[in-house]
């Protein structure tokens, strides 16, 4: 046999091998250099984890770990995406509103795997607001995952990926093929309970008291969000069928896990925080699923266990920073799900403000909800000005739905569990306005990007979206949104250096469930510190 022969040989076994996918040791060359993809599902109810929902889900749980008693720390997006991603609770973070961001002097832990050689990206263009600001993150919108990881085949150095599922949120509109038989749901011949079903099947935002909603409505509601659900389980099957086929199981730990629940009119409300503007932190908002698949030795690691320790959003980054072999640079709250020695119980404690994202003044918010649990009792606490202004206790073992208000049979047990929580309500971030120097000589921008008001479709954003003004290259300026009218409207701001802002690609799902409902969406621009120096509104009507 001559030496050429055999080399060739062993070239062509090792492709033969690796062909299918990944291989870890001629990538990294070492095992333990693992990627990370972190997949949130937005407003997923740890109750519909279930056979006729989820079965797709729930079959690759048989080689994974699933936690049966997952809490969330906040009613709506941001501070738990940050707490999944930062292990951090709600108090420390100061996330509460739009335009507000962890602290700029944290050294996440994304930004200490960055350092350590982890490529860390995110996929979509909503993950370049103010709120993920200084999570480590890099954005590369655009994109789904399976095309993005399929790219990641012959890279030299590890992952990590944050993709958030958004086809669960409101307007809860399912693909024609798993749509429900509404007229089954509804009483029949009630013309008003269709109507009320239209809004929850167009609208992305249903403010507490605009929607005269019944109770029988409930098995509508949930009926048309366990819709979702099963179209994101099917989305699910074909990611899992490719995280296989590629052979990223080998070398990739998997989260999924959702940022907060929905309610289904328990309370009264369809939704959470920043679309009811009335959240709060019952079962139906706060447990959620969380399932880790973690690969060691060829096979996954722990695989088919079901934990129903109590676990939150701050336990998921501690358990991947350990199994990774990084240590944080920034003491992290959490604690490792995967470590053997038994770790004490505490108690989860959680904190949302009423409006979540669409708080009408970030700067200064008025009420809060924050919650207890510590075994089987939990006591949520209504915060306005500062003070507490309601005491709600519950026994989750025999109310596990919260309904039956013990506070005053119970007091010494409100006294208890009302001193941590208070304590840390009062310790709690307060995000400052920065101050910004006014420039006095500041013009009044025009528009160049877009360059007038008009109709804009979704095939004209799907490479990306651009906007450019005349200004000072170097000054800091304000871009301020409004998104429809009335009471289904949304507005805000985005902070941003120079004269122009690249969005990048728009989702097609972002833009059919986010986009589209309002309407009408007008955008201005001003120098940062100077409200008297606003460009003219440009008024932008979104089309399919």
């Amino acid at each position: 046999m001559s030496r050429r022969w055999f080399f060739t040989s062993l070239a062509a076994a090792l492709l033969l091998i690796g062909g299918a996918g990944y291989f870890t040791w001629a990538r990294y060359g070492e095992p333990h250099r693992l990627n990370v993809i972190v997949l949130t599902v937005e407003s997923f109810r740890a109750d519909f984890i279930r056979p006729d929902v989820t079965p797709n889900l729930l079959a690759a749980a048989r080689s994974g770990l699933r936690f049966t008693n997952h809490q969330t720390i906040a009613a709506w997006t941001a501070p738990n995406v940050i707490s999944v991603l930062t292990g951090t609770g709600p108090f420390e973070q100061g996330v509460h509103a739009q335009r507000q961001s962890v602290p700029p002097d944290w050294k996440v832990p994304l930004e200490t795997l960055a350092d350590a050689g982890w490529r860390v990206r995110g996929l979509q263009s909503f993950m370049q607001i103010d709120t993920f600001r200084g999570l480590g993150l890099t954005i590369e919108p655009g994109e789904e995952p399976i095309p993005w990881l399929g790219r990641q085949t012959n890279a030299t150095s590890p992952f990590a990926l944050w993709y958030h599922y958004l086809g669960t949120h409101l307007p809860y509109k399912p693909s024609p093929s798993f749509m429900p038989d509404l007229d089954a749901l509804l009483p029949p011949g009630d013309a008003a309970a269709r109507t009320r079903m239209q809004a929850v099947m167009t609208q992305p935002t249903i403010r507490t008291g605009t929607v005269a909603f019944e109770p029988t409505d409930t098995p509508a509601v949930a009926a048309l969000h366990a819709a979702t659900y099963r179209e994101f389980d099917a989305w699910f099957g074909n990611f899992w069928s490719f995280f296989h086929s590629s052979g990223l199981d080998r070398d990739t730990i998997l989260v999924v896990t959702a940022d907060h629940g929905d309610e289904h009119l328990e309370r009264g409300h369809v939704g959470h925080a920043s679309t009811t503007h009335d959240g709060h932190l019952y079962e139906e908002l706060v447990h959620i699923p969380l399932f880790i698949w973690v690969p060691g030795n060829g096979n996954t690691e722990h695989g088919g266990r079901v934990i129903d320790a109590p676990t939150d959003h701050r336990d998921i980054m501690p358990t991947v920073m350990r199994r990774l072999g990084i240590e944080s640079e920034m003491p992290l709250a959490g604690r490792d799900l995967l470590k053997p020695e038994p770790t004490p119980v505490r108690p989860w404690m959680a904190l949302t403000s009423k409006a979540g994202f669409q708080e009408p003044d970030p700067d200064n918010i008025r009420e809060f909800r924050t919650a207890i649990i510590d075994g089987r009792w939990k006591l949520h606490l209504y915060h306005l000005d500062g003070a507490v202004a309601d005491r709600r206790l519950y026994d989750l073992q025999a109310d596990p739905g919260e309904t039956r208000n013990l506070a005053d049979q119970h007091p010494d047990m409100v006294a208890r569990l009302s001193s941590p929580l208070e304590t840390a309500f009062a310790a709690r971030r307060i995000v400052v306005p920065s101050a910004v120097a006014r420039d006095s000589d500041a013009e009044v921008p025009v528009w160049k990007v877009p360059a007038a008001s008009g109709a804009v479709s979704s095939e004209s954003v799907a490479q990306g979206f651009r906007m450019e003004w005349n200004g000072k290259p170097a000054a800091d300026y304000v871009i301020q949104y409004q998104a429809g009218d009335g009471l289904l409207s949304l507005k805000g701001e985005l902070e941003t250096k120079g004269t122009s802002r690249e969005f990048g690609p728009v989702d097609p799902v972002y833009w059919k469930n986010f986009v589209l409902p309002y309407g009408q969406v007008r955008i201005r621009v001003g120098p940062a510190g100077r409200g008297d120096r606003w460009s003219e509104w440009l008024v932008m009507t979104p089309v399919p």
